[in-house]
C-alpha cells in the first residue's frame, strides 16, 4: 500500500494512455424507462426516486445502483451499460421490486400505484425481452407460495458424505424444483427457461464450492463445464454468486496444493522482474543482478538474503504483487485459461477497495493486462474507475491533512469527516480528546483495521447510525488500527464520504487506548454516555442496527 513516486513527464503520459484505454468499448446498453400511473402525492414524498441496479461478476457483494428521478406524473427514465448480452437487472420502488432481464436496446416497465401491494404481480413490461419479463414475473410469484423451496439446512444434511458429482445432482434437482412445477403449468418461453436454470444451475454450484472448501474436498475436472459452462452469455446474480464462491475455493485449493509441493509457484526469473520495476531505491549493482538472476532463472540459498532486503524496502507493495504473481502462476497448474482470467480479475476487484489511489493505480496497472477475457476486463475496469473516481477530491483531502504536520485537532480534511492526531501526545490525552469535544452526546466508537472488508463495511454501515439521531445528542468516533501507510484511512474515509471524527493513532498511543477499551477483537463497538463514561464495550456491530440503535436510546 505504498506510494510510487513517478516522473510528471511519464505519470502525465501513463494517465493519457490510461483515459485513452478505458474510453472506448462501452457500445451496448439498456434504456430503463416507464411510469407509476395514479402516482399520490404522499407516495411521492415518501419515495421519489426509482431505482436500477444491475450486477459486477467480480463482485457479489456490490450491486451498481442507477437512481431515476420520478417526474411528476410518475414517469423515469435511465441507462444502464451491458458488459454481457443478456443481463439480470433489478427495479426497485419503496418496498416494490423485481429482477427483469435487459438486452441491448429499451426496455418499459410500468405500475399502478392504486395496486401495488394487492396484484401479485404488479408490473407490466414492454420493448425488449417484454413477454420474458412478464413470465418470469409470473414465475418468481409462483415460487413465492411453492411450498416445498430448497431449504439450506436440509440441503446441507442431503449432500454431506455425497460425493461432488452426486452432490451436485441433489443441488440442481432441489434449486429446479419450483420451475419443474411452474413448466407444467405455463410453458415456459426458451429465454425464460434459460434464465431460470441458469440461475439454478450457479445456485447449486455456489452450494457445492462452498461444501468443497468446507470439506477441503478437490472437485473433479469433469464438472467444469456443469458448473462454469463456457460462453455463458447470460449474468445473473446467482452466477456472480457463484463465481465469486469459484474463487474462493480456488484459492483454498491452491494454498493447499502449494503447503503439499515444494515448488513455491513464483520463478526467480518473475521474482527479479518485479524487484528490478517496482524495487525501492535500488542501486546500479541490485539492477544489474536482479537482470542476471532473470537471465538466468535460477539462484543459490545464499542469495535469499539478498532478495528478502530487497522487499524489506518496500514490503507492502512488493509483498502484495508477489503474492498476486504468485496465485496465479499456481492456478495455472490446476484450472483452465478462463479460470485463471477469473482468479486474477477477482483478486485485484477485491483488492482495490483497501487501497490507497497510488497503490490501487499501481495494482490495476500490473494486473489488468493479465486479464484477457473481454468480458472480465470489462468488469474489473468498471470496478476500478469507481474506486478512482473521486480522486481529486480524496488527494485534496490528504494534501490538506498532510500540511497539519504532525499535530491535527477536529481539522476537517473532507466535508464532514474531522481528523484528529498528535505525534507528540499520548493515547489517553488524544483519546479524552475526542470524548471530551463531545460531552453531552453519546457517542458510539468503532474499532476497526481498514484493511480488512468487514470493517471497512462496518464503517459503511455506521453512518446510518449518525444520520438517525441530530448532531446535537450524537457522535460517532472512528478508531482506525495504525497501519504502514498513514494515508489509508483518511483516504477511504474521504471516498466513502464517512462523516465523524476519525482518531488517528499510532501503534504505541493505540496501547494505551485498547487497555481502556478492552475489545475482544479488532472489529468492536463501544458506546460512551453523556458524560463521558463508557457504558458498553464490545457493543453490537453498526450492521445490527436496530440493537445498537436501542441501546443509544437507552442513554440518551
Amino acid at each position: 500500500m505504498k506510494n510510487l513516486s513517478r516522473p510528471f513527464c511519464s505519470g502525465l503520459l501513463s494517465t493519457l494512455l490510461f483515459i485513452s484505454f478505458l474510453s472506448p468499448a462501452q457500445t451496448d446498453s439498456v434504456i430503463v424507462t416507464g411510469r407509476i400511473r395514479n402516482l399520490s402525492a404522499r407516495l411521492y414524498r415518501e419515495s421519489p426516486t426509482v431505482l436500477v441496479s444491475r450486477n459486477n461478476i467480480l463482485q457479489a457483494s456490490r450491486e451498481l445502483v442507477r437512481p431515476a428521478p420520478l417526474a411528476v406524473d410518475g414517469t423515469f427514465r435511465v441507462s444502464l451499460p451491458l458488459t454481457y448480452s443478456q443481463e439480470e437487472m433489478y427495479f426497485n420502488y419503496g418496498r416494490i421490486s423485481t429482477a427483469f432481464l435487459a438486452a441491448p436496446g429499451a426496455l418499459t416497465i410500468d405500475l399502478d400505484a392504486d395496486s401495488l401491494f394487492t396484484a401479485a404481480v404488479p408490473f407490466r413490461f414492454g420493448g425488449v425481452n417484454a413477454q420474458v419479463n412478464s413470465q418470469f414475473a409470473r414465475y418468481k410469484a409462483f415460487e413465492a407460495a411453492f411450498p416445498d423451496k430448497p431449504d439450506g439446512k436440509k440441503l446441507t444434511t442431503q449432500v454431506a458424505s455425497l460425493s461432488s458429482e452426486r452432490a451436485l445432482e441433489v443441488l440442481t434437482k432441489a434449486y429446479q424444483a419450483p420451475f419443474v412445477a411452474f413448466s407444467r403449468k405455463e410453458k415456459a418461453f426458451p429465454l425464460v427457461s434459460r434464465w431460470i436454470t441458469s440461475s439454478n444451475r450457479y445456485n447449486a454450484a455456489a452450494f457445492l464450492y462452498d461444501k468443497a472448501a468446507y470439506e477441503a474436498e478437490k472437485i473433479p475436472v469433469s464438472l467444469t463445464d456443469s458448473l462454469r459452462p463456457a460462453n455463458d452469455n447470460i449474468l445473473t446474480a446467482a452466477r456472480t454468486s457463484a463465481m465469486n464462491r469459484f474463487a474462493s475455493y480456488a484459492t483454498q485449493r491452491v494454498m493447499t496444493e502449494s503447503t503439499n509441493s515444494r515448488s513455491n509457484g513464483l520463478t526467480v526469473r518473475a521474482l527479479s522482474i518485479l524487484l528490478e520495476r517496482y524495487g525501492k531505491n535500488l542501486t546500479a549493482d541490485e539492477r544489474l543482478r536482479l537482470s542476471d538472476y532473470a537471465l538466468a532463472n535460477s539462484a543459490k540459498s545464499s542469495d535469499l538474503k539478498f532478495f528478502d532486503g530487497l522487499i524489506k524496502r518496500s514490503p507492502d507493495t512488493l509483498q502484495r504483487l508477489v503474492n498476486y504473481e504468485t496465485l496465479i502462476q499456481r492456478s495455472i497448474r490446476q484450472f483452465d485459461s478462463l479460470a485463471v482470467n477469473y482468479i486474477a480479475a477477482y483478486w485485484l476487484a477485491t483488492s482495490l477497495p483497501g487501497l490507497t489511489l497510488n497503490f490501487a493505480e499501481l495494482l490495476y496497472d500490473y494486473g489488468r493486462p493479465q486479464v484477457k477475457d473481454p468480458a472480465l476486463a470489462q468488469s474489473l475496469d468498471e470496478l476500478y474507475r469507481l474506486e478512482v473516481k473521486d480522486s481529486t477530491r480524496i488527494r485534496a483531502a490528504i494534501e490538506t491533512l498532510k500540511k497539519a504536520g504532525n499535530t491535527a485537532s477536529s481539522l476537517e480534511i473532507s466535508p464532514g469527516v474531522f481528523v484528529t492526531k498528535s505525534t507528540l501526545a499520548g493515547g489517553f490525552s488524544l483519546f479524552d480528546k475526542v470524548v471530551n469535544a463531545n460531552r453531552g452526546k453519546v457517542i458510539y466508537l468503532l474499532f476497526f483495521s481498514p484493511t480488512d472488508e468487514a470493517a471497512r463495511q462496518a464503517a459503511i454501515d455506521a453512518q446510518r447510525l449518525r444520520n438517525a439521531y441530530s448532531s446535537r445528542d450524537f457522535s460517532l468516533v472512528y478508531l482506525p488500527l495504525p497501519g504502514t501507510d498513514q494515508s489509508l484511512w483518511p483516504e477511504i474515509s474521504t471516498r466513502y464520504n464517512l462523516a465523524g471524527d476519525h482518531l488517528l493513532l499510532t501503534d504505541n498511543q493505540l496501547l494505551d487506548v485498547v487497555e481502556r477499551l478492552r475489545s475482544d477483537n479488532d472489529l468492536s463497538g463501544t458506546v460512551i454516555n453523556r458524560t463521558g463514561k463508557i457504558v458498553k464495550r464490545n457493543a453490537p456491530l453498526p450492521g445490527a442496527f436496530d440493537e445498537v440503535k436501542k441501546l443509544i436510546d437507552k442513554n440518551l
